[in-house]
C-alpha cells in the first residue's frame, strides 16, 4: 500500500474512479462487454472525447455503466483486467463467483 492509499477512507469508491478513468483513458468502448448495451446520457465525469467511444446503436439504459474488475482487486487498474458492465450484466458476472474471488487464474512461481 503506498503512502496514498494509506489515507483512502472508502477504498471500493476511489477503486472504481480510478478504474473508470483508466478505462476512459484507454479509449475502450463504453458499451457493456457482454450485452453491448449503453446508456442513453454520458456519464458525468465523461471525457471531452467521449463521443468517440461512445456507441449510438444501443443507447437504451437510463443509467449509466459501471466498471468492473475481473480480479475483483480494486487497486489493480490494469486495463486488460477492466470492463465496462450494465447493472445487471454486473450482478450475474459476480454471482458466478464467490465474493472478493477473482475470475481470472493466477499463478505464482
Amino acid at each position: 500500500m503506498t503512502k496514498n492509499e494509506s489515507n483512502i477512507k472508502d477504498i471500493r469508491s476511489t477503486g472504481r474512479r480510478r478504474a473508470r478513468k483508466a478505462l476512459y483513458e484507454s479509449y475502450t468502448l463504453f458499451a457493456c462487454v457482454d450485452c453491448g448495451k449503453t446508456s442513453i446520457n454520458p456519464p458525468k465525469d465523461a471525457p471531452k472525447f467521449f463521443e468517440e467511444i461512445w456507441p449510438t446503436e444501443q443507447r437504451v439504459l437510463s443509467y449509466s455503466l459501471q466498471a468492473d474488475h475481473e480480479t475483483k482487486d480494486l487497486l489493480d487498474n490494469d486495463v486488460s483486467i477492466l470492463n465496462w458492465r450494465c447493472e445487471p450484466c454486473h450482478k450475474i458476472h459476480d454471482s458466478a463467483t464467490k465474493v472478493g474471488e477473482s475470475t481470472i487464474k493466477r499463478e505464482y512461481f
